[in-house]
């Protein structure tokens, strides 16, 4: 509840003789948004004080992203929270791909363990888990713009990675799933960026990487930070 209080003051300091005034009490909803969403389940043995997060997206209230590994065979269980604690509010499945806040609802759940891109909208409470495996496509890459090059993933170091021979006299991408659905170039600013994906739409101005001499490199790709995802490429 709140209400506004307006005074006029007079110009010489003196005390005001109009009458202090009270606007009528609105009622205010707030919807308080944290920093992160924990992700606990079933491969990480439910822990939230472990937990990996998806992060906030920058200037989009009540949306979050980032990418979780869930190791595990079968069906995989998770809840999101809005602490590294289960004391706080818990995300659970709603049905149809929304969520639930009711202490006892059913935990998320992806049909297997893997690298997931997972989304979250609070606003809405509707959330994704996309599956993915990363490569590099373009004319810098050894299969130029047909043939994947192939990143692996390093469960210690929470990267993707893969050495090969890079021209300088191309460009080339970072993509989930050897498709054009998601996936990274760079910014104006040199930063790793997405130029396509369903969660934050298509960005024209996302130009491809270019390498900056004809040479054999150790190429990483981390995407552990959220809203922090950063590539090298190392001369050998």
């Amino acid at each position: 509840m709140a209400r506004i209080k307006a005074d006029v003051n007079q110009y010489n300091g003196a005390a005001s003789t109009v009458n202090t005034a009270f606007s009528n009490a609105v009622l205010l909803q707030i919807t308080p948004y944290g920093l992160n969403l924990y992700v606990p389940g079933d491969y990480q043995g439910w822990n939230p004080a472990a937990a990996p997060f998806i992060g906030p997206v920058a200037g989009k209230a009540g949306l979050y992203e980032g990418y979780v590994y869930i190791n595990g065979s079968g069906i995989q269980y998770f809840k999101l929270t809005s602490a590294p604690d289960f004391d706080h509010i818990n995300y659970g499945d709603g049905g149809n791909n929304t969520f639930s806040t009711d202490g006892n609802a059913a935990g998320l759940s992806v049909p297997e363990g893997g690298y997931y891109e997972l989304t979250a909208d609070l606003n809405n409470n509707t959330w994704t888990a996309v599956q993915t495996t990363w490569s590099m496509l373009g004319d810098a890459t050894p299969g130029g713009w047909v043939t994947d090059t192939e990143l692996q993933y390093d469960e210690v170091k929470q990267v993707w990675k893969t050495t090969a021979y890079l021209s300088s006299n191309g460009s080339f991408k970072f993509r989930a799933n050897n498709g054009w659905v998601i996936d990274f170039g760079i910014n104006a600013d040199g930063d790793l960026s997405y130029a396509d994906n369903p969660f934050f739409g298509y960005d024209a101005s996302v130009m491809n990487i270019t390498v900056p001499e004809s040479a054999t490199y150790d190429i990483v790709l981390d995407l552990h930070v959220p809203g922090k995802y950063t590539y090298s490429l190392t001369k050998k």
